[in-house]
């Protein structure tokens, strides 16, 4: 699966649980388990929003100083 053009997988496992990863973040593999497939799809999806920052800059209007 591909979330803002990293991939990501989410398997389930020999329990109940799913597990997700999400290879080279910064060089660094992110994984976990979810209950569910859906849960492990947002929390992957959260991990590569967290490592890539935020989607869009916001403009700081002009004299506030950046504030």
């Amino acid at each position: 699966m591909e979330h803002r053009g990293k991939l990501y997988s989410v398997v389930q496992g020999i329990d109940t649980m799913w597990k997700w990863s999400v290879p080279s973040l910064a060089g660094h593999t992110k994984s976990g388990t979810a209950p569910s497939r859906p849960a492990g799809i947002k929390l992957a999806q959260q991990a590569i929003d967290k490592a890539l920052g935020p989607k869009k800059k916001r403009l700081v209007p002009p004299g506030s100083g950046g504030r």
